[in-house]
């Protein structure tokens, strides 16, 4: 990939972590007031969250010049990891 095609991407991958900040925001809050509300997890937004950080760890390493893969959507959505503790 040219570096020219390469900073346009960039570009459209910096705009989308900030959005990917605000809705990792309004996930936290969310799962807080299920969390208090019901007092236990909300299994759903658990693996959600799983998946919003391995997709904000590709974000970050394509622009940091760590992979040439393109994420999301140029390749798939990653999977959730196990729910963990």
């Amino acid at each position: 990939m040219s570096l020219g095609v390469r900073l346009l991407y960039m570009i459209v991958y910096a705009v989308v972590f900030w959005i990917l900040c605000w809705i990792l925001a309004v996930a936290a809050l969310t799962q807080f007031v299920l969390t208090v509300l019901a007092g236990r997890r909300n299994e759903d937004i658990v693996r959600f969250g799983s998946g919003l950080a391995r997709y904000a760890q590709q974000v970050i390493e394509f622009l940091t010049f760590v992979t040439e893969q393109t994420p999301f959507p140029f390749s798939d959505w990653p999977g959730a990891r196990g729910g963990g503790p």
